[in-house]
């Protein structure tokens, strides 16, 4: 499944759950943000820096302004990362994330799909990303 299908798949989780899933569509539609956030960096890296692939989470995260650019959707990508990375451990004394902050982590995924997007294609083409 690519990204843009992930994100489409947490976004009808979110605005159309099926009454079957009452319980446990907020930490699906998690796990699906995060996945494409997650794919978004892999490919990032595969095309940029593929060593980079080795690396921690963190440590791609950390290193990803130095290449990418300070765009502040960089930034976004890594907070919703961590506040989705936290949302899909089960804790039974947790509230979760709610459907309006579900809906912002999946627009922040899919602006850093594309930011990652015009980057890939500006490496294939050969010219510098936009920062």
């Amino acid at each position: 499944m690519n990204v843009a299908a992930l994100l489409a798949s947490a976004r009808s989780m979110i605005d159309d759950p099926e009454p079957a899933t009452t319980s446990v569509w907020p930490r699906g539609a998690a796990v699906l943000t995060r996945q494409g956030i997650e794919t978004t960096l892999s490919a990032y890296w595969t095309h940029h820096v593929p060593a980079m692939r080795h690396a921690t989470r963190s440590e791609q995260w950390l290193a990803l302004p130095s290449y990418l650019g300070r765009s502040p959707v960089v930034p976004a990508a890594e907070y919703s990362w961590a506040a989705l990375s936290e949302a899909c451990h089960h804790r039974g004394y947790e509230v979760g994330l709610t459907a309006d902050e579900l809906r912002a982590h999946v627009q922040t995924a899919e602006d850093f799909r594309l930011l990652v997007g015009e980057a890939v294609v500006a490496k294939v083409r050969g010219a510098a990303p936009a920062s």
